[in-house]
This record gives structure tokens, C-alpha cells and sequence, in this order.
């Protein structure tokens, strides 16, 4: 991604994680998309997506709370920022960390 853009955010899926889970990265991708349409994300790039423009806290923030409730996104992680108006980028991994740490696995 070339340019980072107000309420958005970006997911690397590990691969080496996704393959010993038995998952492809490029699925897991197409499975973000899919599920975060539903709060009307559009996919910017391979692993980055826009808030919904009328609903951009709302979408965004569900979107993100529902991704890491799902074991299989999880799982295979290697990074999930979110990316707000006027504030440094949200290392989301971290802040689940501190208040939801049974959603990290290693």
C-alpha cells in the first residue's frame, strides 16, 4: 500500500502460520472481504480496507471487533492496523493484548 488513508486499516496474514493451520493466504484475504463488506469496507488493496464512508467509526471499529473474535483470522496474523483521523497508527495485535490477550495466539 502506497499511501495510508484515514479510517482504514491493514491485515498481513503470516503465511508460514496459515500453512501449518492449513489455510492459503490469498483465501483468508478474499474471507476478510468478504465478511467486512457486510459493514460496507472497501478492499483498497490485497490486505487493506476503507471504512464505509457515511459510517467510518462504526464500520470500521465492527469490522475490526468481529475479525478478531474469528479464530481463523487470528490465528495466522502477522500484523492488523487500523488507521484513524489524526492519530498514530493502532497496532490492534498490541491493544488486544492488554485487554483481550485470549484472542493473541503466538
Amino acid at each position: 500500500m502506497t499511501d495510508v488513508k484515514p479510517w482504514s486499516f491493514t491485515i498481513e496474514f503470516d503465511a508460514a502460520k496459515a500453512a501449518r493451520n492449513g489455510y492459503d493466504v490469498d483465501t483468508l484475504y478474499e474471507c476478510v472481504d468478504k465478511n467486512v463488506q457486510r459493514y460496507g469496507l472497501t478492499r483498497l488493496d490485497r490486505g487493506t480496507w476503507k471504512a464505509n464512508e457515511s459510517k467510518k467509526v462504526e464500520s470500521q471499529c465492527l469490522s475490526l471487533l468481529m475479525l478478531s473474535k474469528q479464530k481463523w483470522v487470528m490465528q495466522n496474523l502477522h500484523s492488523l492496523t487500523a488507521y484513524e483521523r489524526s492519530t498514530d497508527p493502532i497496532d490492534i495485535i498490541a491493544a488486544l493484548r492488554k485487554r483481550n490477550p485470549e484472542r493473541v495466539y503466538a
